[in-house]
């Protein structure tokens, strides 16, 4: 495995532990991103990651890149407190 493999494989195996985290939490709770009338697929795209800190403990948002625009969907979240 290349370390450009590596990187990927890697990649997407924090999407996939954070997409639980955030699409299911209990305290932030992100909204599935959509751009371009259609959803995204968050294991096929590139994807950023946004921290955000609500107390004492840090949630991974992720910000998947259109791939129809090619532009960033920044994370839609609410607060369940």
């Amino acid at each position: 495995m290349t370390r450009g493999q590596e990187i990927r494989a890697k990649r997407k195996f924090l999407t996939a532990l954070y997409s639980e985290e955030v699409f299911q939490g209990r305290t932030v709770r992100q909204e599935r991103p959509h751009c371009c009338g259609q959803d995204i697929n968050l294991l096929d795209n590139k994807v950023s990651f946004r921290d955000l800190t609500v107390g004492s403990k840090r949630f991974h948002l992720l910000e998947p890149v259109c791939p129809l625009c090619d532009k960033r969907v920044e994370a839609v979240y609410h607060l369940m407190i």
